[in-house]
């Protein structure tokens, strides 16, 4: 049974704006250059189903992994994981809401091994969760404050 690690944020913007950002998760001019993830594409584009990309902690001695989109709509981005300390999905979604696009991001998972799970509980999780929350105050900033030299 997957456990499930959700945060959300409205944005005020429109709909096809904030889709087209959340597709370059990880690669887009506006991803937090303090991130504690960099993702590093495995695929050429398109950006598609079965697009692959690396995703690793910008910590010494810590873990990375591959995940591929698994699914695309013109309302979310799922990856899959691959390999690494987890197994499961992440998807990126958005309901349009009168306020503005709300902006999920909920993972699906479950750690994989003994000391991942250790790791996971005491340090990661807690890691993982601060940075999403500053990757989605990020694209909120660039959506709403305005969108910086590409």
């Amino acid at each position: 049974m997957f456990k499930e690690n959700t945060h959300d944020i409205v944005i005020k913007s429109d709909l096809a704006s904030v889709r087209y950002e959340i597709l370059w998760w990880g690669e887009a001019v506006w991803w937090p250059q303090n991130s504690l993830m960099r993702f590093v594409r495995l695929t050429e584009r398109p950006l598609q189903k079965g697009t692959r990309y690396k995703q690793e902690v910008t910590l010494p001695f810590t873990p990375s992994w591959e995940v591929e989109i698994d699914n695309l709509t013109d309302t979310s981005i799922t990856r899959r994981f691959l390999n690494g300390m987890f197994a499961g999905f992440e998807t990126v979604g958005l309901i349009n809401r009168p306020s503005g696009v709300e902006v999920s991001y909920r993972m699906h998972y479950e750690v994989q091994g003994i000391l991942n799970n250790i790791l996971w509980f005491f340090v990661f999780q807690s890691m993982h969760d601060k940075n999403i929350e500053l990757i989605l105050e990020s694209l909120k900033d660039y959506l709403e404050k305005g969108k910086k030299e590409e």
